[in-house]
């Protein structure tokens, strides 16, 4: 397993990225250009609250295509920070025992010393050897940081 040369190291999905920013813009486009072919007296046929409510519901669809831009997992000399969408979770190192990416899943996954599990948005199985690469220095880091004197 390779670590990261210098920390700390911030990952995030490429393909998620893309996906959401290009949606964005082109939403954004798609949306003003419809508003700007309608004729003006159609355009005034909107009363304020249909304008509101295409302008509430425009907003909340770039709000979750924010979050999925957003998602990323940092890691430090003190742990890890995962964020995923707009909900955010930092870990010591004391407290993670393993990262897993399986093709069976769409996402990595942290397994904590409670028991827990946490899932890792920012590494994506459909980012390929990109992600895989990713999670190996991660579980590096992971092996490295958490060693304790029963395990040497």
């Amino acid at each position: 397993m390779v670590e990261p040369r210098s920390l700390p190291k911030v990952y995030r999905p490429l393909g998620a990225r893309m996906v959401s920013a290009v949606s964005a813009a082109v939403l954004t486009a798609v949306v003003v250009f419809l508003w700007l072919m309608l004729p003006g007296r159609v355009q005034d046929q909107f009363d304020w609250f249909q304008r509101g409510t295409l302008l509430l519901f425009f907003l909340v669809v770039l709000f979750v295509l924010y979050g999925v831009f957003r998602t990323r997992v940092a890691v430090s000399d003190h742990g890890l920070s995962v964020t995923n969408g707009y909900r955010s979770h930092d870990f010591v190192w004391a407290q993670v025992v393993a990262i897993s990416l399986s093709r069976h899943r769409p996402w990595a996954s942290l397994d904590l010393a409670d028991g827990s599990t946490r899932a890792v948005m920012a590494l994506q199985t459909a980012d390929g050897p990109r992600a895989i690469a990713s999670a190996q220095e991660i579980a590096a880091l992971i092996l490295r940081r958490t060693r304790t004197e029963r395990d040497t």
